[in-house]
Order: structure tokens, then C-alpha cells, then sequence
């Protein structure tokens, strides 16, 4: 046991106790528990030594957990086993923006940047980066000796390769290729990006990791071309582990890649920084019947039950041997208006439907209970610094009367609202079948259609065959990547205001945080009064897994750091 402070056992041991009664009190956080725990001079493993022998084993439990997710202090070995909701068509990162591809992925692909634990770019495989000072030149120099799952070196070829592929596949990769006049190489482990014009998501750009500027040898992906890539063999990264087996319907297998260089630093960074591969093997069971992951997780099958219903938190928030946690709320949910109907491209007519809605309903509709909603006007979550509140007065109105008004505004005379919603997501139909009835008591004939989602997917192309439908929003960095506004007049809705366009080319142009808060705010002002979309409310989902999992880390919005976890069995 370590003793650094110089205090001796019976007063370390009285102050053990003491943090297990403010723990037991609720008085500290996890990381008050570490930090109080470095300063008695305790590692993660002397400490769990001591609670072990001291308070009640409530308190002891929540401490060692509290250890356990302490991303240094992890032990190596064994085979982390993950149940998926399914397997995906393939591994190629670049051709999809499938949440599943992602989640997989990140076990063995890297970027030129990634996140940091507030959301904003850091350097991945990039060592530095500058910017000329009319913005124009970007120059990152990548780090050396950094080697691909295959053995080749990391080099500037490669990774002008996979940028220069990306670019022509993904829709953010396209923005930017078409801000670029060229994409050179320095030397061996430098590259430039060279601008017609300043492009201040570049970095948020190549971090984005849903459909991402992943980086591979440029040997394979010549072979490969620009169609996706179904071939294992080609699934090389520079990850922490590395794909070596892909038995179809039963299991992914990953190995700790033993080339693996982290970049630098002793502590992980959000998504960057320290990367641990404790485990020896991740393997990714699809198992697409939902009682069979909860049956699996509780049976001890699996350490990970991926995409668990909230319905199953009073299940399983008392099971023995499992953790079901409510996580902060990453998705929000939201109806869109559609701008090209005629019905809805009368301003007054937007106004009366979302003057006629009461929120809190529609959210418990969808999502069950209050401990999994949240009202808030954000576009942006509140766990970014971009959250705002900028026309929260036109958020949640709930005022018929106000509604009436405006239908009569807009020489409403009982056209049918053609309103499109899903059953394959519970939560949609929830909120849509609330929706319906608030809107029918303003005085609105809505025609409900409720179709699969393939099919929702398909329509809302169209502008001619909806007015309005249910979807969800899921969690983003930053709000370039808000899907109406980094894509505004493209998103199926096409909101098309002149002064909202010329904003969203403000917020992708500028680089200063400032006074892109500033221009986001009056986006957010604008979403409120033009009304392209109508945010309903923030929602949690829940995370289950085994108690046996150590290093988790809540912070899941960009996808679970499986490499920072361990086992402890």
C-alpha cells in the first residue's frame, strides 16, 4: 500500500471511512473519490484494498466501482464480449454514416483528430497543426512511427489517400474537398491543406467520427476504389486493436494490436490522449432479439448489452451482477415542417402548430418516464459549450388559443395535415400519437400515416408526399453538424430563408468559438421564428453492463472507448 502523505494506518483508515460516509451521502463524486484518494496518497489499488476492510459494504461496493472506472488503474487480460443489435454490411467507415459501423470501428480505426472531453478537435494521428494567418493553409505534420494493423508506417500518402476517398464519399468530406484547391504532400509525415477560402470546421470535420475520415494504407484503399469495402483483410487502422476473425451471424474478433502506439500523455484526453488495451479480445456478438441481450447480460454471456431498451431500467436496475446506469441526455427528439408544401409554407400556419403543442406529454408518450426526459430549448445539449437558449419564449407554448389565431392568420380551411410517422421506433410513435391530438384540438385535420421507417426514409425526399414527421436528433459537437443546419436547404424540410443561409455559411466559415456562439445564437433565434423544425425535448438513453466491466466512462456520445475498459473477473 502506498503512503505517500507520511499518515499512519489508523489515521489513514479513519479517513478512508470518512470518504466511504460522504460517498454514502451522496456528498462526492467519482472524481472527488479519486482526487481524494490521490491526495491520502492512494492508488486505485490500495484504496480498493482498504474500503474493502472498512464502512458498509453499500458504501464499499459504490467506492470500488468508483476505482474501477479509473481508466489507469486497469489489469490486462481476457475477452470483452459486446451484444449488438445486429451485425453491419460491412467495416468501411467511410461509406456510411450507420451507428453500428461507427461503434465497431472505433476499436480499430483512428482520424487525423478526434474529441476532446468538452467536445472540441484534438489531434489523433496528427503530431501538430498551424494555420497560416488569412486561414487559407493548413499544415499538420503526423506523428511518426505510428503502424497499421498490416505493418506498414503510417506516412503522408496515406492518409492524403483516405482524406482525398473520404472526400469523394461523405457528404461533410465533400464540403470541405470543395473548399480545397489541393491536398499536398510536404514530405513523408506532413501534409497541407490549401483553401480557396477560410473553412473553420475543418478540424470538427476530419474529428467527425459517424461516416469518418478514418485512416488507412494507401495500398489498400487503391485496391479497394471508391466502392465500399467488403473484404476483411482490408479493414486495416492504426486502432488499439485489430480485426482477426469476422464469422458472420455469430461473432467479430478483436485483438490487442501489439504495435499499437498511443499518442502522448499518461491520461486519455475524451477520446484522444492515453488509450489502454486492456482486454485481450473484444468480440461483438449480433444478437438482434432484445430479451436475449438482457437474458445474455444477466446470465453473465455478455459484458455489453448494446441498444437495451429504457423500458428495461426497473427490470434491471436491482439485477445482481449488473449496472444499468441513465446516462445524460444525448438525442433529441423533433418533428420537421416541411417548407415546400403548400400548407406549410405559410409562416402563420407553422406558428399555429407549434403554438398548439404541450411538449411534456408527447416526451413521456415517447420516452416513459420523467428520469428519461428533459425540456430544453438547446439545439446544441448542455453538455457542449454551444448550448444556448436563444428563443426559448417560442419553445413549448402550449397556447391554444394563440393557435387558433394563427390558423385563421393563415386562411386555414381544414386542409389535411399529412403527418408521417414510424411504429419501428416506439418513441416516434409515442410522441406522434400525442402530436395528433393536440393539433385535432386547435381545430387541424391531420392525415396520420404510419409507415415503416424505410419507407418514411424514402418519402421525406419528396416534398411533394408529407407536411410534417417524427425523428429524433442525436448528439453532435457541434452545430455545423446539426443535420438542418450544416445541410440547411438540402435537409428533407429545406429550410431556405435567406438570412438563415447566409448564417450557416458564417458558422462554417469562422474558426473563433465566439463568434461562431454568436452566430449559432441567432440560428437558434431564427430555428424559433421561421420554424423549420419543432423541437420537442431531451431524452436519456440507459447503459447496461456487467459489474464485472471496469473503466467505463459515461461519456458515450461519440461511441463507448472500449479500449479503455478491463475485466475484472
Amino acid at each position: 500500500m502506498s503512503r505517500q502523505s507520511g499518515r499512519a494506518p489508523r489515521s489513514l483508515g479513519r479517513e478512508v471511512g470518512a470518504l466511504l460516509g460522504e460517498w454514502e451521502q451522496e456528498r462526492l463524486s467519482r472524481r472527488s473519490v479519486l482526487r481524494r484518494a490521490a491526495a491520502l496518497g492512494l492508488s486505485g489499488s490500495a484504496l480498493a484494498m482498504m474500503v474493502s476492510r472498512a464502512g458498509s459494504a453499500q458504501a464499499s461496493a459504490a467506492v470500488l466501482r468508483a476505482i474501477q472506472d479509473d481508466p489507469s488503474a486497469g489489469q490486462p487480460g481476457g475477452t470483452l464480449r459486446v451484444a449488438t443489435i445486429g451485425e453491419p454490411p460491412h467495416l468501411d467507415e467511410h461509406q456510411s454514416t450507420a451507428e453500428l459501423i461507427a461503434i465497431i470501428g472505433f476499436c480499430a480505426y483512428e482520424g487525423l483528430f478526434t474529441y476532446d472531453a468538452a467536445y472540441q478537435p484534438i489531434p489523433e494521428l496528427v503530431e501538430t497543426h498551424t494555420v497560416s494567418e488569412d486561414g487559407l493553409t493548413h499544415t499538420m505534420a503526423l506523428r511518426k512511427g505510428v503502424m497499421f494493423h498490416n505493418g506498414e508506417e503510417l506516412k503522408a500518402a496515406d492518409a492524403i489517400a483516405s482524406v482525398q476517398r473520404w472526400g469523394r464519399i461523405s457528404g461533410v468530406g465533400k464540403r470541405l474537398m470543395e473548399k480545397t484547391k489541393e491536398l499536398a504532400q510536404i514530405d513523408d509525415h506532413t501534409i497541407e491543406f490549401r483553401l480557396s477560402e477560410p473553412y473553420g470546421t475543418i478540424l470538427i470535420a476530419l474529428a467527425h467520427n459517424t461516416q469518418a475520415c478514418t485512416i488507412h494504407p494507401k495500398s489498400i484503399l487503391d485496391a479497394a476504389g471508391d466502392d465500399p469495402m467488403t473484404d476483411p483483410t482490408r479493414y486495416v487502422g492504426t486502432g488499439p486493436y485489430k480485426l482477426t476473425e469476422w464469422q458472420r451471424d455469430a461473432a467479430m474478433r478483436f485483438e490487442r494490436f501489439d504495435g499499437y502506439q498511443s499518442a502522448a500523455g499518461d491520461k486519455p484526453v475524451g477520446y484522444g490522449g492515453k488509450k489502454y488495451a486492456y482486454a485481450d479480445r473484444i468480440e461483438f456478438i449480433p444478437v438482434p432479439d432484445e430479451a436475449a441481450r438482457v437474458a445474455g447480460l444477466q446470465a453473465g454471456d455478455y459484458h455489453l448489452a448494446l441498444d437495451v431498451g429504457n423500458d428495461q431500467y426497473e427490470v434491471l436496475r436491482d439485477a445482481q451482477g449488473v449496472v444499468a446506469e441513465i446516462l445524460t441526455p444525448t438525442n433529441w427528439d423533433v418533428f420537421f415542417l416541411n417548407w415546400k408544401s403548400p400548407l406549410l409554407g405559410n409562416l402563420a400556419m407553422r406558428q399555429a402548430i407549434q403554438a398548439s403543442f404541450d411538449h411534456k406529454p408527447m416526451l413521456l408518450s415517447g420516452r416513459g418516464a420523467e428520469e428519461f426526459i428533459r425540456l430544453d430549448p438547446g439545439l446544441m445539449m448542455q453538455q457542449t459549450p454551444w448550448h444556448s437558449v436563444a428563443g426559448q419564449e417560442q419553445y413549448n407554448v402550449n397556447k391554444p388559443d394563440l393557435a387558433k389565431q394563427k390558423l385563421q392568420e393563415a386562411g386555414y380551411a381544414g386542409q389535411p395535415l399529412r403527418f408521417m410517422t414510424t411504429q419501428e421506433y416506439s418513441y416516434m410513435y409515442g410522441e406522434a400519437i400525442v402530436a395528433r391530438q393536440q393539433l385535432e384540438a386547435v381545430g387541424i385535420t391531420v392525415d396520420f400515416q404510419v409507415v415503416d421507417w424505410a419507407t418514411l426514409l424514402e418519402r421525406r425526399a419528396k416534398p411533394e408526399e408529407w407536411d410534417m414527421f417524427s425523428t429524433g436528433h442525436g448528439f453532435v459537437p457541434d452545430p455545423s453538424q446539426i443535420s438542418y443546419v450544416g445541410q440547411m436547404n438540402q435537409y428533407p424540410g429545406w429550410w431556405s430563408s435567406e438570412s438563415s443561409l447566409a448564417l450557416a455559411s458564417q458558422l462554417l466559415a469562422e474558426s473563433d468559438f465566439e463568434k461562431r456562439k454568436g452566430i449559432f445564437d441567432q440560428i437558434q433565434t431564427a430555428h424559433y421564428t421561421e420554424i423549420p423544425a419543432i423541437k420537442i425535448g431531451d431524452s436519456s438513453n440507459v447503459s447496461f453492463r456487467s459489474d464485472k466491466v471496469g473503466g467505463w466512462d459515461p461519456q458515450i456520445e461519440r461511441g463507448i472507448k472500449f479500449w479503455n475498459l478491463w475485466l475484472n473477473e
